[in-house]
This record gives structure tokens, sequence and C-alpha cells, in this order.
């Protein structure tokens, strides 16, 4: 009476998952490996409808880890510099991304999303309104050839059209 037991069943279902998600944490830390050392450049910040675009310079340092990444730096324009970062936990099994974001006057943000080919999207959670709303999306992008760019995607003025209000290309120095 041959055929497969339910003990058997179940020991190829688990070989399989570990098979499946082990290359992705593979190919996840490959990925998350992109983003170690000095990155140095700029872009443009627009605070808001009011206020204009301003340009900024910014320099930053990326820390990768087995499970995430830590970005950190200044960025400013004449004289004057904020400090900013964002700290970012992959979860193999979720394949998703979570962590905050410090930067933005209002306070610390939470930061969750997934990777989509060379970058990571992300939803931002502010704690006080910013331009009207609680929510802007943030994609970071590194297609590994030592360019990282970032981009803030949110509402100029409450119940206005989504902008890119923040948008920062730099280079590995």
């Amino acid at each position: 009476m041959g055929g497969i037991t339910p003990r058997a069943a179940a020991t190829a279902v688990v070989l399989a998952a570990f098979c499946f998600s082990a290359p992705s944490g593979a190919a996840e830390r490959e990925f998350l490996k992109r983003f170690d050392g000095s990155f140095s450049g700029g872009g443009t910040v627009h605070l808001s409808a009011a206020k204009g675009v301003n340009q900024v310079s910014c320099t930053l340092v990326g820390q990768p880890s087995e499970s995430g990444i830590s970005i950190s730096g200044k960025c400013g324009v004449a004289g004057f510099n904020k400090t900013v970062s964002a700290n970012l936990r992959y979860n193999a099994s979720t394949g998703r991304y979570s962590g905050t974001y410090v930067g933005a006057s209002v306070g610390a943000a939470g930061l969750a999303g997934r990777r989509k080919g060379d970058s990571v999207v992300l939803t931002i959670t502010w704690p006080r309104p910013v331009n009207g709303d609680t929510k802007a999306t943030m994609t970071i992008r590194n297609s590994g050839n030592g360019h990282l760019a970032i981009t803030v995607t949110d509402e100029l003025e409450p119940g206005g059209a989504r902008a890119k209000v923040t948008q920062l290309a730099l280079a590995q120095s």
C-alpha cells in the first residue's frame, strides 16, 4: 500500500518552504550590501506649496546588517544642516520592511513596505499631519552601481495632488 504519509507530506512542505525562502533571504542580504558606505549628492526638497523648492546637499552613510539597513547623515543648504536617518528591518517570513524615519519637523515617522526590484517602496506614517495628511510614500532605490536615490511623494497642500516633495540623487563616495 504505498502513498505518501502525512508526516512525509508535512516534511516535504517544510523543506519546500525552506528552499524557496532561503534564496530570497540570500538575495535580500545581497541587496542590502549595496547600501554599505558613504554617499553624497543632493536634490530638491519641497516643504509646502507656499514655501517652494529648496536645493539641498546631503552626505549619508549606509550600514547594512543581515536583516536590515541603517542610513543616516545630514542634508542642508547654505550652512543649515538637518540630521536625517532611516532604520529598516527586513522580515523574511513576510517579505516586508518596517522601521522609522527621522528628519521631518513633526518627529519620528513609521515606515512599512516591500522591495520591488532595485527599490524599497515604503509608506511613511507621520506622527502628526504634514501638508494636511499623515501618509506619504518613500522610495529608496539602489541599483547596485554606487548610486542611491530617495524620493518622497506627498500632497503639497491638504487635499491637493500628490507630488514628489523630496528627490535626492547620491553617489557612493
